[in-house]
């Protein structure tokens, strides 16, 4: 069983009393003489800074009283899937105080490549189809990738990783799936506890309230209808609180395949976030004249994220100075930087200069060189996402403590 930490959180907590005793300190980045760590700020245009402010007063309320969790939704592209950039970032935020360890949250059911903080293993019944496919539309969310199958009986069976640094067991599972029929059931096994199961047909979701706490479960499919079952995503869940750092991150992705994803803004609906950050630009402007349609690709994202979510904080973060075909730097990144920047301030989001803290032009030699970035010049190596997650949860930091 899980072991609480409620008692020594109400003790902790009367001693420090206020959030203005807690100085929880930025991570030390490497000494790298081409950094600009100066720019690595959250700049605030529009409504924008009153609606982190709101953020910030949720995260202050989260450590003075240790009884709610705060839930971050990071999008984008393949920088994310392996979840090394925005796994680090997590990390952070959930190590800088005892107890504050939150859940897993949002997990994609890849049928391989998942990241280190979960597995999923499949049946060999099941398939998949990611936003970039030319499938139904209809079919693809915000998980970026849906696994589907035709069987009458499939299985599948999830874990949180040992290997990560906190423990996310979990107590609460939300599986997103296709609308059932008469029939079809989705059971769990393996557990020893009992569970209870609810079924919400208007959000797209079946979740099971589980007696104790559980690392890994299989999942059943049985079907009776002779539609396929689709399914979208996990969330998993617990009581404790902290920061839940949800990633969504598709290999090759850009801002109009989020706009293709049917379900996206009903399945957001869904959960309950309280900031949402967005990390796209690579991809859309890879070639030559993706940057005459990403403005309004990203513009248009944005704005279907607001119809949804309006009253909570959106960052956008540019994306880090790449190579074309490994040969020359990218004419258009610097276009790029402009687009999300220009975005920002046109739609009253928060901005944060990414290709500018890593070094700007000419860095991609400067980061192959430190190891940080990968012969194909457009990926960062395991240890340049670490930095790259530490800067943006010292940009996060900074900007907290500046709203509190």
């Amino acid at each position: 069983m899980r072991l609480k930490y409620h008692g020594i959180l109400c003790f902790c907590f009367l001693i420090l009393q206020l959030w203005s005793n807690i100085k929880a300190q930025p991570v030390n980045i490497q000494n790298l003489s081409f950094l600009n760590t100066s720019a690595d700020t959250v700049v605030f245009y529009g409504q924008s800074k009153d609606k982190f402010k709101g953020f910030a007063d949720k995260f202050s309320q989260m450590i003075r009283l240790g009884n709610r969790q705060i839930n971050i939704l990071h999008i984008g592209d393949s920088h994310l899937q392996a979840d090394l950039y925005t796994g680090q970032t997590r990390k952070n935020f959930q190590s800088f105080m005892s107890g504050l360890e939150a859940s897993r949250g949002m997990v994609t059911p890849f049928l391989k490549g998942c990241p280190d903080s979960y597995k999923v293993s499949f049946s060999p019944q099941w398939h998949s189809i990611n936003i970039l496919s030319s499938s139904d539309k209809t079919h693809l969310g915000l998980w970026g990738t849906t696994a589907y199958t035709d069987s009458k009986e499939s299985s599948l069976t999830v874990s949180v990783n040992s290997k990560n640094p906190v423990k996310y067991d979990f107590n609460r599972l939300r599986i997103y799936h296709s609308e059932l029929f008469d029939g079809d059931n989705i059971t769990l096994s393996g557990i020893e506890t009992a569970y209870q199961k609810i079924y919400n047909k208007d959000k797209g979701y079946t979740e099971f309230i589980l007696a104790d706490y559980i690392t890994e479960v299989k999942i059943t499919v049985s079907r009776q209808s002779s539609t396929a079952f689709w399914l979208y995503g996990f969330y998993f869940n617990n009581s404790a609180a902290g920061v839940v750092y949800n990633v969504t991150g598709t290999n090759g992705a850009s801002a109009q395949s989020y706009l293709n994803a049917d379900r996206l803004t009903e399945q957001l609906a869904s959960l309950n976030i309280d900031m949402i950050i967005i990390s796209l630009g690579t991809n859309d402007t890879y070639e030559s004249g993706g940057e005459n349609t990403f403005g309004n690709n990203l513009t248009a994202l944005v704005n279907k994220i607001k119809e949804t979510k309006s009253n909570i904080p959106i960052l956008l973060i540019t994306p880090v100075e790449c190579r074309y075909h490994k040969r020359m730097i990218n004419p258009r990144q610097e276009k790029t930087v402009e687009i999300i920047k220009n975005t920002a301030q046109n739609t009253g989001c928060a901005y944060l200069d990414m290709y500018s803290v890593l070094g700007g032009k000419g860095s991609s030699d400067k980061l192959f060189n430190n190891s940080l970035m990968q012969p194909d010049r457009v990926h960062l190596t395991a240890k340049g996402y670490q930095l790259q997650g530490d800067l943006l949860y010292n940009a996060l930091w900074n900007a907290l403590e500046k709203n509190f």
